[in-house]
């Protein structure tokens, strides 16, 4: 998407590789594997060798966070580590790795900062403490408030060394939730951190959808007494109008390039499937029927779109080829299925269907063949499942008796955790691209 429709910019963290050999990844961990082995990693105390010491040193602690939250790693508590990290191993002098390995470390991460002007410099180590070698080595160059980010940069380097796979650590889950007699869109950090209101205008605001970049939101708001779809750049505010024809109307997502916004428009009653260009452009209507089809839901090469349709008598989850008449049936429930989300692989579509009387997650391939009930629970509803960018998580609704919570599980449905709890009515979660 082009950053200039609104002519908004944010500053970004500068970060160097600074060992290019270690940029291979090497497969320590098979992240499919259930019950696999988890790898024992020490995340030692920075060394901070000028300006303010305070900052840099949450650093090790959001680093350990985050490795705890992918249920790969055991984190060697940092009271039994026996060595101090010096400048010198910064310069040339080797860790010791049999003091690590005593204390049961199979992997050892160092990190040194220093504050210049209001700008920090952090260099971040990975080592092999079995073989004693380097895995990944970075600098990265921020201001104060970046630090929590090079943190979570960090933590992704070490899951990439060790899996071969990109970690979501920095990524952000957008919501809505009430506000008084309105709703509001608000954002978090996939770590449960950082919860802030993107909206505040006492009015219903609806269906955040991340673009592909990462820089904006696509919603619905009734602020003007009229349902529109906006683009907001939640980092500074700005906003440009993209739909307004029609009755109501709901974002679905963007093309991969983020030149085309998907979306469902009800006009005299019925409802199909539309996209206009979100720089300039006319609408086109790329989905059309008897029925209401709505939440549409692009897969990531582009070619086809999964939406939902009552055509056949109950909502269900079809999926399109884009430009040609084929389209397929992949939920058979009886009752109804909504809410389509792709894998960023592809090979997967989550979606929300009856199950023993109450909204569960499912997955299935795009041609409706193995179908997989992630989420469910016998008195609630697990509803608007929205993947990880790694693909291995996702975040949905949780509902019992008027309470709502937002929850991330794995896609396995092995591992599951509490992201939001205290608001109101949340609903609607959409996770961020990768950073």
């Amino acid at each position: 998407m082009r950053r200039s429709i609104v002519g908004a910019a944010v500053a970004g963290i500068l970060a160097l590789a600074l060992f290019p050999a270690a940029a291979f990844p090497v497969l320590y961990i098979d992240i499919n594997a259930p019950g696999g082995k988890r790898m024992p990693i020490a995340v030692a105390e920075m060394v901070t060798s000028a300006g303010d010491r305070s900052l840099p040193g949450a650093i090790p602690k959001i680093i350990e966070a985050d490795l705890a939250l992918t249920d790969l790693f055991d984190i060697v508590p940092r009271t039994g580590h026996l060595e101090p990290v010096t400048p010198a191993h910064f310069a040339g002098t080797p860790l010791s790795f049999p003091a690590w390995k005593v204390v049961g470390a199979e992997a050892v991460v160092i990190g040194k900062a220093e504050e210049r002007d209001g700008q920090f410099t952090v260099e971040m180590r990975l080592y092999d403490a079995t073989q004693g070698t380097l895995m990944a080595g970075k600098r990265y160059s921020g201001t104060p408030k970046q630090l929590s980010s090079i943190a979570h940069r960090f933590a992704n380097e070490i899951v990439y060394a060790f899996t071969g796979a990109r970690g979501v650590f920095g990524t952000e889950v957008a919501f809505t939730a009430r506000q008084g007699r309105g709703k509001e869109l608000y954002i978090v950090g996939m770590d449960g951190k950082e919860l802030r209101k993107v909206t505040d205008n006492r009015s219903f605001n609806l269906f955040p959808r991340w673009s592909p970049d990462g820089q904006w939101l696509a919603y619905t708001s009734f602020r003007t007494g009229v349902p529109v779809i906006y683009l907001r750049n939640p980092s500074t505010g700005s906003e440009k109008e993209i739909v307004r024809y029609g009755e109501s109307k709901a974002p679905g997502g963007f093309s991969p390039d983020g030149e085309w916004l998907y979306y469902s428009v009800s006009m005299e009653g019925n409802s199909d499937i539309h996209r206009t260009r979100v720089v300039r452009g006319q609408p086109e209507k790329v989905v059309q029927g008897w029925g209401l089809e709505v939440s549409p839901a692009v897969s990531p090469d582009g070619r086809r779109i999964a939406f939902v349709s009552d055509r056949g008598g109950s909502p269900q989850v079809y999926v399109k080829t884009l430009g040609s008449a084929e389209e397929v049936r992949i939920s058979h429930g009886s009752g109804y299925a909504t809410s389509p989300s792709w894998s960023p692989a592809g090979n997967r579509i989550a979606f929300t269907a009856r199950s023993e009387g109450r909204f569960a997650i499912f997955t299935a391939a795009p041609d409706g063949s193995d179908v997989r009930q992630v989420a469910f629970v016998a008195g609630a509803d697990c509803e608007d499942p929205s993947f990880s960018p790694d693909g291995r998580y996702l975040v949905y609704t949780y509902r019992k008796r008027g309470y709502s919570e937002l929850k991330i599980i794995s896609t396995d449905g092995r591992r599951e955790r509490t992201l939001v709890s205290g608001l109101g009515d949340v609903g609607s979660p959409s996770w961020s691209p990768g950073r």
